[in-house]
């Protein structure tokens, strides 16, 4: 037979309610993923709780509320287990009562409670889940592998402009006195704009011409880190082709983005400090060099000095004992020239003497002397041939000078002998 009665709404609604009661008449747990998350001015807190089925057609969902009054007991629970807030895209297993609110005409959880450490083991499980993956695809040391600069003056910052985070990186790089510069990219590095935010500026900061990148940001609870645990941003870090070191501060745990970027630090600071360090170092070296260099130098020069002084006193020395036994042949030679000189001279004296006797006994007079005359024509030229008749001669003799005239000229035989 079939059922007839007709239902008027609020008589449904409280149908519905009394079901609820008598089918849930207890408080419940429920687990599912936080979305839509909305912090009312009325100090209550109300988002979706969903459940994605295994092919991503279908998403189951419920509609939580947590009032304003059970507020501050659920956060202590959360503050006390560093567990952090409420946020979009966290896993959760919250405790409540079904209710049905008639005026929109939905079931929704009234929350009462939270289990963090359920959010937090599955935080560790994606987390795990999502190193594996990196390993298999060989990306966890990509990064680790990119050269990093001896000097790394050009920083490509990555994080929140303006926070706390940032001012801690840049006030540290002021303190050095090295010429850094940085450029940045902004930002957010939690909630839900985290992800898109962090891959995008990791990419496009990748194709910068910086030295390195740092990605920092301040500490927080786990769940504020959550975006660090993405395979995406992880992707981003592990296949950039500059080396990026990261700066997350939280002292406990180690993100994903921790373990494939090329250098991981505790806080924003260390990893300033960490740049600045390298820098310096590096300045150490290149001065210890200088130092080597213009030992070295120092030492070689000196080793030249005294090579040339040394060699300086060798050709001295040589040169005395050579100007020595050069002087010593000398003065036996000048010795010997003048004993030849003078060998010479008196040879030279006997000819000259020899000469000069020869000359007089040769000399006209002495010739005269022995009975010979010297004849002359009239012109007083020597009469050494045939004279012509009639020629007027004169002829000197040692004693007189007799005038004649030619009357006759005839040549005189002269007998040749052999000896």
């Amino acid at each position: 037979m079939t059922n007839t009665h007709t239902w008027s709404v609020g008589d449904l609604c409280e149908a519905v309610r009394d079901t609820l009661n008598a089918v849930f008449p207890d408080e419940l747990w429920i687990e599912g993923e936080i979305v839509g998350l909305k912090n009312h001015s009325s100090g209550h807190v109300y988002f979706d709780l969903i459940e994605p089925d295994t092919t991503g057609s279908r998403v189951d969902k419920m509609s939580v509320t947590l009032w304003k009054g059970r507020r501050p007991a659920v956060e202590s629970v959360l503050s006390r287990a560093e567990s952090g807030p409420l946020v979009d895209g966290i896993k959760v297993r919250i405790k409540g009562e079904l209710s049905f609110y008639a005026p929109q005409g939905r079931v929704q959880l009234q929350m009462t409670a939270i289990d963090p450490h359920h959010t937090l083991g599955q935080l560790a499980v994606d987390r795990e889940k999502v190193l594996r993956t990196l390993s298999l695809s060989g990306l966890l040391e990509a990064n680790g592998a990119v050269p990093l600069p001896a000097v790394p003056l050009h920083i490509g910052l990555i994080t929140s402009d303006g926070s706390a985070a940032y001012n801690d990186f840049v006030n540290e790089i002021a303190l050095s006195t090295y010429p850094f510069k940085i450029s940045l990219i902004h930002s957010s590095v939690q909630g839900a704009d985290a992800e898109a935010g962090l891959v995008n500026a990791v990419t496009t900061m990748s194709k910068h011409p910086v030295d390195v990148i740092a990605v920092v940001r301040g500490g927080g609870a786990r769940t504020d880190l959550m975006a660090f645990d993405l395979e995406s941003v992880a992707r981003a870090v592990a296949g950039s082709p500059v080396p990026i070191f990261s700066g997350i501060g939280h002292e406990i745990d180690r993100s994903v983005v921790d373990e494939v970027a090329h250098t991981a630090f505790k806080t924003p600071t260390a990893c300033a400090a960490a740049l600045v360090q390298r820098v310096a170092a590096f300045n150490q070296r290149l001065s210890d060099g200088s130092k080597k260099l213009a030992a070295l130098a120092m030492s070689r020069h000196d080793r030249a000095t005294a090579l040339v002084s040394s060699a300086a006193r060798t050709i001295n020395d040589r040169t005395r004992r050579t100007l020595d036994v050069n002087e010593e042949r000398l003065g036996t030679t000048k010795v010997r020239l003048r004993g030849l000189a003078q060998i010479a001279i008196n040879r030279e004296s006997q000819r000259i003497d020899r000469i000069s006797d020869l000359a007089q006994v040769l000399h006209p007079d002495r010739v005269l002397a022995r009975g010979f005359s010297i004849t002359r024509n009239k012109n007083g030229e020597i009469v050494q041939g045939p004279v012509p008749p009639g020629s007027a001669i004169s002829s000197e003799t040692a004693s007189s000078l007799i005038l004649s005239t030619v009357t006759e000229s005839h040549l005189r035989q002269i007998e040749e002998t052999n000896d």
